[in-house]
């Protein structure tokens, strides 16, 4: 029962949560340097806080979260719970992003967003779509389980 459609949304979201790691979601302007932040550490080293490991941890546990509920299949209702809980913490990950960058905002220079901040969105959308779907097989099945 792998080959369902949830099962496609939930690879995506895997997919965006790996190329969430390498992607700049801010970039930094000061004076005449330009930092571009992602969640890699080695990425941003230098202007990366505490508020981006954070962001990467959760990022982390949504990439093994994703594949672990892809396995699940025989527990339509844990699947479809964990699935609602992926789309709240791309969701979470999202205000993230943000609030780093207000908590940013008291230095001199300009936050800017980069297409890495909108990805989680993304992400979010397709963990709704695939819990969408697990709950469309739970009706089928207790439908057809109602008919015999």
């Amino acid at each position: 029962m792998i080959q369902r459609k949830q099962t496609l949304f939930l690879l995506a979201v895997a997919i965006i949560a790996i190329v969430q790691f390498f992607i700049p979601f801010q970039t930094l302007t000061f004076e005449d340097k330009i930092w571009s932040i992602c969640l890699m550490p080695r990425c941003s080293a230098d202007v990366a806080g505490a508020t981006t490991y954070i962001v990467m941890a959760l990022n982390t546990i949504i990439l093994i979260l994703s594949l672990i509920i892809i396995f699940l299949y025989k527990n339509r209702i844990f699947q479809y719970k964990l699935a609602n809980l992926l789309m709240v913490l791309n969701v979470l990950i999202v205000g993230l992003f943000f609030i780093l960058s207000y908590i940013k905002e008291g230095t001199p220079g300009t936050v800017s967003y980069q297409f890495g901040a909108f990805l989680p969105i993304i992400s979010a959308v397709f963990s709704f779509l695939a819990a969408h779907f697990i709950k469309k097989d739970e009706q089928l099945v207790r439908s057809a389980d109602r008919i015999r």
